[in-house]
């Protein structure tokens, strides 16, 4: 009895249609098709500083995002250093001040060292 006709050509068909689902799938997983959108981080809104100078209660308000192993390392970065930085403006400021005061003083005693010597 002789085969029937399509018995030879309907595995090798079926394998490529196989194959074309495997590689469609491999596609769209590799990001190459079309995906989701990207996903905005799950942020704490109060995990920043405001804007202006930091004052205790805006240090105090301050809630970050907890992650895996603790706070989002990002987050508490950005934080500390935005604090050096105030904490650094106002040492500067209060030495200037500090000195301010003491650069007049001695130079009020040279201009009155002055006339003496003068004399």
């Amino acid at each position: 009895m002789a085969p029937a006709w399509h018995d030879r050509g309907v595995p090798i068909i079926l394998l490529l249609l196989l194959l074309a689902v495997v590689a469609s799938i491999a596609v769209v997983a590799a990001g190459r098709g079309s995906s989701l959108a990207d996903v905005d981080p799950d942020r704490s809104p109060r995990g920043t500083l405001p804007e202006g100078p930091a004052d205790r209660a805006a240090v105090d308000g301050l809630r970050f995002t907890v992650a895996f192993r603790g706070y989002r390392m990002d987050e508490v970065d950005g934080v500390l250093d935005r604090l050096v930085g105030e904490i650094e403006a106002r040492d500067a400021r209060i030495a200037e001040l500090g000195s301010s005061p003491a650069q007049a003083e001695s130079s009020s005693a040279q201009a009155e060292s002055s006339p003496e010597q003068e004399a």
